[in-house]
This record gives C-alpha cells, sequence and structure tokens, in this order.
C-alpha cells in the first residue's frame, strides 16, 4: 500500500469533521431550514426531537419540498409554502458514524448509501458531522 492510500485509511472522520454543527428541531419549519442554509451557509443540518439525534434536513430536501409545494399550490410562494411545512415532513434518518471512524470507510459509507453527509456521534451524542466535500478536501490535499 503506497503512503497516500495508507493515509486514507488512516485519516480519521474526527480529524476533518465540521465541529459544533447548527442544528435544528422536528418541528421547525423549511423555511427556517432555507435561511439558516443561507446565513450560515452549510447544506446539512442534523435534526433533533428534543435533545434526541432523528434525523438529517439537507439543501436537496428543501428543492424536493419546493417542488412539491408549488406542484401542491401553485398559487403559493414557495416561501410562504416552506412556512407551513415542518422538517419532519421531509428530512432523511440520521446516519451516524463515529469520529475514530477512517475518511475511507466514511466515503464508503457515502457512497454505499447515496447519501452526502454522515452525522458524526460519541455514543448518543453528536459531535459534528462530515461531508463529502469534507472528505474531497482531504484527498485534494494528497
Amino acid at each position: 500500500m503506497d503512503a497516500a492510500a495508507k493515509s486514507i485509511t488512516e485519516t480519521t472522520v474526527g480529524a476533518v469533521m465540521t465541529t459544533d454543527p447548527v442544528t435544528l428541531q422536528l418541528n421547525d419549519t423549511l423555511r427556517l431550514a432555507d435561511d439558516m442554509m443561507n446565513l450560515v451557509h452549510v447544506r446539512h443540518f442534523p435534526v433533533f426531537d428534543g435533545d434526541k439525534l432523528v434525523g438529517v434536513i439537507d439543501q436537496d430536501d428543501l428543492l424536493h419540498a419546493s417542488m412539491a409545494s408549488f406542484v401542491r399550490n401553485p398559487k403559493d410562494k414557495v416561501r410562504a409554502a416552506l412556512g407551513a411545512v415542518a422538517i419532519k415532513d421531509f428530512m432523511k434518518a440520521a446516519i451516524t458514524v463515529a469520529r475514530e471512524a477512517s475518511i475511507y470507510d466514511a466515503a464508503r459509507m457515502m457512497v454505499d448509501r447515496g447519501i452526502e453527509c454522515l452525522l458524526v456521534a460519541d455514543g448518543d451524542t453528536l459531535v459534528g458531522v462530515v461531508t463529502r466535500s469534507d472528505l474531497l478536501r482531504e484527498l485534494a490535499k494528497r
């Protein structure tokens, strides 16, 4: 195994993840998610039901919700429609990875499941988010 390949299997998710991610609650609206994406310039938000991690909402979910809303109510403005829809109606289930996992294993999980991010957990505690962009940025350094 060459040095670059070995490094990929040894570099951990914890070394490349975003810590302290902005989170949303299950009953928050899609309009709030859209506003937060524009405000903090991130595309993935962990979703909690109280203190329990239950899912993730991302930019693709908002696009899907916007199109569905427009089809159902073509006379409504999209932003108004998003304000009436809860995140829980469009979020994906939480898929977690340990911070000790290699970036290779995280990439495999994302490819195998067709997802763009993993929520990084230490037991039941969210400690970060690792995205496809985080992994690509790390690989580009090699």
